[in-house]
């Protein structure tokens, strides 16, 4: 995710709101829980010991970009997963 949105890691873990950083923060926590078995209060200590919640408010914004069909986040999803599928 850092790598396809050309930010460093402790931004993306970090606090700043802006809208790249905050979209790619909240595609990087969807894609955390789609592929693999953390918990969400596990995921929320990755990103700098955010609560739970604000991880599941992150999940459900992303589920519903894709849902009203935001083909930018599509797109976005569907390449980083393929970058990631393609290390594996």
């Amino acid at each position: 995710v850092c790598k396809f949105y050309s930010i460093e890691e402790n931004v993306l873990r970090g606090t700043q709101r802006n809208t790249g950083v905050a979209e790619a923060r909240q595609v990087a926590i969807y894609l955390i829980r789609k592929l693999t078995n953390l918990s969400l209060p596990d995921i929320g200590k990755e990103f700098g010991g955010r609560d739970h919640t604000t991880v599941l408010n992150s999940i459900k914004n992303v589920e519903a970009e894709l849902k009203a069909g935001n083909t930018a986040i599509q797109n976005h999803i569907r390449d980083i997963t393929a970058n990631i599928n393609s290390c594996l």
